[in-house]
């Protein structure tokens, strides 16, 4: 979560517009559940702090609803995007507090297999995002994948950013 947030803060920069991003760890331990934040909007960010009303919240992983309490408080406008092989209806039928949501399950993991072949779904997601809210533009989402994921090779980057549009074909 916490490269899937640079990403979209630094697209957000590059787009021209305002961004904040910022991880929340939870125990120090390999493993354990991480969240991170993400600010975006076109005048400047004086807001600090926790986002507690997202627009748009993102499950990496569909185990954390066993862990955390992630459907609570939402606002009625949010959006939520779950990486999972399940259907939309098994997490309307299990949680019907998120049955009015716009609620969008992709298999993020299953194409990062596909191009990373490694079970990796933070940037791949970003491409489903992108299709679905058009929040950043493709070439900032681009540019911003190449600049937080510099350290690896040019064939691991241009695989995430494969997957990631192969996610934003699957909604467009």
């Amino acid at each position: 979560m916490v490269v899937t947030s640079r990403i979209l803060g630094t697209a957000a920069l590059y787009d021209g517009l305002y961004a904040q991003d910022f991880p929340l760890y939870g125990a120090a331990r390999r493993g354990a559940p991480v969240m991170a934040f993400v600010r975006i909007d076109d005048e400047p960010i004086l807001l600090r702090g926790h986002i507690t009303n997202p627009d748009i919240l993102i499950l990496l992983d569909e185990s954390i609803i066993e862990v955390k309490d992630v459907f609570s408080d939402l606002p009625d406008d949010c959006t939520i995007i779950i990486n999972t092989t399940r259907k939309i209806g098994d997490f309307k039928d299990a949680y019907p507090e998120i049955r009015d949501f716009k609620t969008y399950c992709v298999d993020g993991t299953g194409l990062a297999l596909t191009y990373l072949k490694k079970p990796i779904p933070n940037v791949v997601i970003i491409g489903f995002l992108i299709g679905i809210t058009n929040l950043i533009t493709i070439d900032a989402f681009k540019a911003a994948v190449r600049d937080e994921l510099g350290k690896y090779s040019e064939d691991l980057i241009a695989k995430n950013i494969e997957g990631a549009l192969k996610a934003y074909e699957l909604v467009t």
